[in-house]
């Protein structure tokens, strides 16, 4: 028995990855999105990298033609070391894994490890911030990385989309008012045309497609419309329609809460408390801008954020987390409140649900979320049989948005779907 023991230490020795408590495999199924598989992922950075500067405020967006690559940075809270690699899965515009081989969309074996790692320092909540320059695949379209642990594909950590652009097109735009009447207050409409050139395009309307975001959110995407006008013999195609099908809500300028220290209040953040064992940071009591006009009090980025400590220690690796409370003051309403924003991946989940409350006498909705020191934007989501999800912020078209038009197209005898136009603007160029 004590022989059996000793093994059993020594086996441990040998070893050089600790134990760490992790979530069992058997319930994780990949998904083609952005999401975390467990609660201790952090907040997690995917932006693009460019002589050696990351571009924060970029979308994961790549250029086969540029020198240009992706970087991925995230954050798990334990401060055990884990063993973690990087696997790229190649999908179709519609977000669906391709049939594509690694070897056929990668010059390289297809699991990168993470070899970047730094702990935090003199931290309330303990984490390791893990990172990776991605290589950039060989062919266009869409992509989703994967984290797992141990060579294990199946223990996934967590999940991104990116995209692969192979500049072939050219894209015009237009930002209007909505043609539908009642639509023109609240509304952009987004019109444009494409030229693929000499493209080999049998039929243009089901080897060519487009997909418009606003905001880089993958949940309001619109796709599947077809052109108004065709030119095949002069590789043009327009998209000026007159009902709905392009329209976005122009919703309302994001609100935002500076949490670059923690030290003081930044703007909009209440009293800051550090109890020892964890840091809590309300944000100010907001109020419904459902019924006000529109007015443009600062230029936003559009519900992006950006990880930043000003407070002093050893830059980002001292960046503490905060336990932040959004309260949105109203009576209850017949639906659920959600803070909407590109830190949550613009999901809907129960993290980001708003329980409603009352306290000293203020009827209010309440969540808490845990984020990192930096400066964030938000909106608050109503989804409800009864009231427009911008019930709470209004919808304007005089509001600034992003948008991002993609093109795909799938060649004759082809299985998979190239990116070959990318356009990149804001409804107003302030």
């Amino acid at each position: 028995m004590k022989n059996l023991w000793i093994l059993t230490i020594a086996c441990l020795l040998v070893n050089c990855e600790p134990i760490v408590p992790q979530q069992s495999v058997n319930n994780k199924k990949i998904i083609f999105d952005n999401y975390d598989y467990e609660d201790i992922v952090g907040i997690a950075k995917l932006a693009p990298k460019e002589n050696n500067q990351i571009k924060e405020l970029e979308n994961p967006v790549v250029s086969l033609s540029n020198s240009d690559q992706l970087s991925l940075s995230f954050d798990l809270l334990t401060d055990q070391f884990e063993n973690l690699s990087v696997k790229l899965y190649h999908c179709n515009k519609n977000w669906d894994k391709s049939v594509l081989r690694d070897m056929e969309f990668l010059n390289q074996i297809n699991n990168y490890r993470i070899t970047e790692f730094d702990y935090s320092l003199n931290t309330v909540q303990p984490y390791i911030n893990y990172s990776i320059d991605l290589p950039k695949p060989k062919i266009s379209g869409n992509y989703i990385l994967a984290v797992y642990r141990r060579a294990n594909p199946n223990d996934i950590i967590l999940t991104r989309r990116f995209l692969v652009v192979d500049r072939i097109t050219s894209i015009d735009h237009t930002v209007r008012v909505s043609t539908t009447i009642n639509k023109r207050e609240l509304n952009h409409q987004i019109e444009y045309s494409i030229s693929y050139g000499n493209l080999l395009v049998n039929s243009p309307t089901q080897d060519v497609s487009t997909v418009i975001l606003q905001n880089h959110n993958w949940n309001t995407s619109v796709s599947g419309i077809p052109p108004t006008l065709v030119r095949a013999n002069e590789g043009y195609m327009e998209y000026r329609h007159l009902d709905l099908r392009s329209n976005f809500s122009g919703w309302n300028e994001f609100r935002f809460a500076d949490l670059r220290t923690l030290s003081v209040s930044g703007r909009n953040v209440g009293r800051i408390t550090n109890t020892g064992s964890k840091i809590i940071a309300p944000l100010k009591l907001d109020g419904s801008r459902g019924s006000l006009t529109y007015t443009q009090n600062f230029q936003d980025i559009n519900g992006n954020f950006i990880i930043q400590s000003n407070d002093p220690g050893e830059g980002i690796a001292n960046a503490d987390y905060a336990n932040v409370t959004f309260s949105l003051k109203s009576d209850q309403i017949n639906g659920e409140v959600y803070v909407w924003s590109g830190f949550n991946n613009w999901r809907l989940t129960d993290l980001n649900r708003m329980k409603f409350t009352t306290q000293n006498g203020i009827n209010r909705y309440e969540t808490t979320i845990p984020l990192k020191q930096g400066y964030y934007e938000y909106l608050y989501f109503v989804k409800s049989d009864e009231l427009p999800s911008y019930h709470f912020e209004g919808s304007h078209f005089q509001a600034e948005n992003e948008y991002e038009i993609l093109v795909y197209y799938r060649k004759p005898g082809n299985v998979n779907d190239e990116l070959i136009g990318y356009k990149r603007f804001r409804s107003i160029e302030r």
